[in-house]
């Protein structure tokens, strides 16, 4: 029985539709609340929630039509938001590398799962989409995991933004095409169509500059001008006989490189995440049962995504030069579907070129393979030790000079684990001392920038088993490291403690447990930066009221110094 039939006769029709609304936001947000708890990524307790409401479990929610109109909305807002994600310049950083393995990891993906296909009877466009799931990774969940971790900086972490950018931008290609009736006249026309609209948007991008130069001085104005500009991108789109989506992302792309894109994300956040959720509620109660007979091809299709998907993707990126654990680390961070195939087969599904029930064992496993990628990425440390086995028939493959070193020789006294904030500090304090130290960070402009400056250092991080091997021949009398996150520094007070008793360890910790947990496994001192930060913020209050004018220009110069220690070249 509907939602509606349990409402009070007296109460308009429009209320119904407002109820319905509230009913599912109420279950998105405690299914994503717990889902937090669970730390696994929203899509998929929104995906469930749907599902609860939907016709394969209470069959609350009746009103469709309105419901899939505030999805297409939330279509819009998220490629919106990919767009704004485009940064051509960290393109160009791993260009190559970048086009090079996503090509490859496409259309090997393309071309295994067509042959596989040879045991269902899919007609051309249904294996399109099939294709589409298997061979997209998700942006939204992999940059938000790399953002956490603090590895959108890493090599690797740029070769995977790369390639999901990449991605992204194939992903419209292919909804600009599947939106025609795939004759080559109508595909040539619709991507002529494309190039047009990219050129007007071009255009119309650098007209609003003045615009936005305005507005942004209003917090309300701002966010007006910048919903304005997103529909009037897809208005647009549909006038030139495009999708209105495409119009949306390419109002993201014209606005990427814009000063005010931070405002502009921050404004429009929200409003992503409100009709977002929505989508993918919908999107859950479209769904039915799994058939018996494709049951075997929703398992072969997680076989494809979280298995195959990033041994192409690591042999891609290990024969064009790259060591075995930049390999790894693409590969495992990448082996889910994507948010795009999701849109897409919601759009295939409203054009009638998929079934519903193929369109639900697309969307089972889109939903699988992104919960898995958290424990993946979670656990992608033990995962490399299992993978070094296999990772030797690889040793003869030549690896590019991708591990950055400067005066790495046996001995050094002093070696410091990440160069970034703290460990700038503690780097100048060993400055006179430099030849005596050696600097490992996870960032390669961080090395460049020290290499510049002649200073002792080494790409790489502790969880490299290759990183431990050279730190057993130098023979170190003090290991710092600044790096905040815990299961890291207990592995370097273990591991160290068991090469020498003598060496002092001095590690980070964001809470207190933390800190006395490493304290009980040997670290010699553990830095709390909140707990010091709060002692330095009561020394400053103090010296503040004598000399304000002072304590601000100390400061000033103090952070100059640093930014340019750490940054500038001689």
């Amino acid at each position: 029985m509907g939602l509606i039939n349990l409402l009070p006769a007296v109460l308009p029709e429009d209320f119904s539709i407002l109820f319905e609304i509230g009913i599912m936001i109420i279950m998105a947000g405690l299914l994503a609340f717990i889902f937090k708890m669970l730390k696994q990524p929203r899509i998929p307790a929104y995906i469930i929630a749907g599902i609860i409401l939907g016709p394969l479990s209470l069959g609350l929610i009746q009103n469709s039509g309105v419901i899939l109109a505030l999805s297409e909305i939330g279509v819009a807002f998220l490629l919106f938001f990919a767009g704004l994600e485009i940064d051509f310049k960290n393109l160009r950083r791993v260009g190559k590398i970048t086009l090079t393995a996503g090509l490859i990891q496409m259309g090997m993906m393309a071309i295994i799962t067509i042959l596989l296909m040879f045991f269902w009877k899919f007609n051309n466009l249904e294996i399109i989409h099939i294709i589409l799931v298997v061979a997209f990774s998700s942006t939204m969940v992999v940059i938000k995991i790399l953002s956490d971790k603090e590895e959108l900086n890493t090599l690797h972490g740029r070769i995977i933004v790369g390639i999901l950018l990449m991605q992204d931008i194939a992903a419209i290609i292919a909804l600009t095409i599947l939106t025609t009736n795939l004759n080559t006249g109508a595909v040539l026309i619709a991507l002529g169509k494309a190039v047009l609209f990219v050129i007007f948007g071009i255009v119309l991008a650098k007209i609003s500059g003045p615009i936005f130069k305005i507005s942004a001085k209003s917090s309300e104005l701002i966010l007006i001008i910048s919903l304005a500009f997103l529909f009037l991108f897809t208005i647009s789109a549909y006038s030139f006989g495009l999708s209105l989506v495409i119009g949306a992302f390419f109002a993201g792309v014209a606005l990427a490189n814009s000063p005010f894109k931070v405002d502009i994300k921050g404004r429009i956040h929200p409003l992503r995440d409100f009709f977002g959720a929505i989508l993918f509620v919908s999107l859950g109660m479209q769904l039915v049962w799994i058939p018996k007979e494709y049951l075997g091809l929703f398992f072969m299709l997680m076989v494809l995504i979280i298995i195959i998907k990033p041994i192409v993707l690591i042999l891609s990126v290990r024969f064009l030069g790259y060591t075995n654990r930049t390999a790894f680390l693409t590969g495992n961070s990448l082996g889910q579907s994507s948010e795009f195939a999701l849109i897409l087969l919601t759009q295939g599904l409203m054009l009638s070129q998929i079934t519903k029930e193929l369109f639900s064992v697309l969307v089972f496993v889109a939903v699988l393979s992104m919960s898995l990628t958290v424990y993946f990425m979670q656990y992608e440390s033990k995962i490399y030790k299992i993978f070094l086995f296999p990772a030797r028939l690889f040793e003869k493959v030549p690896a590019r000079k991708e591990e950055l070193n400067y005066g790495v020789v046996k001995n050094k006294k002093v070696i410091i684990f990440g160069c970034h904030r703290t460990g700038t500090l503690i780097l100048k304090k060993f400055a006179s001392i430099k030849d005596e130290i050696l600097v490992i960070d996870f960032n390669p402009d961080i090395i460049r920038s020290l290499i510049n400056k002649k200073v002792p250092c080494l790409y790489g991080d502790f969880a490299n088993p290759e990183i431990i091997e050279k730190i057993k021949f130098m023979s170190p009398e003090v290991i710092i490291s600044t790096i905040p996150d815990h299961e890291d520094n207990l592995n370097l007070v273990e591991k160290t403690r068991r090469i020498s008793r003598k060496t002092i360890i001095i590690v980070m910790a964001e809470h207190i447990h933390e800190a006395l947990e490493l304290y009980k496994k040997g670290a010699d001192y553990v830095i709390l930066p909140k707990i010091i930060g709060g002692i330095k913020v009561n020394e400053l209050m103090e010296q503040i009221k004598k000399d304000r004018k002072g304590i601000k220009k100390r400061e000033l110069d103090f952070l100059n110094d640093i930014h340019y220690f750490l940054y500038k070249e001689k």
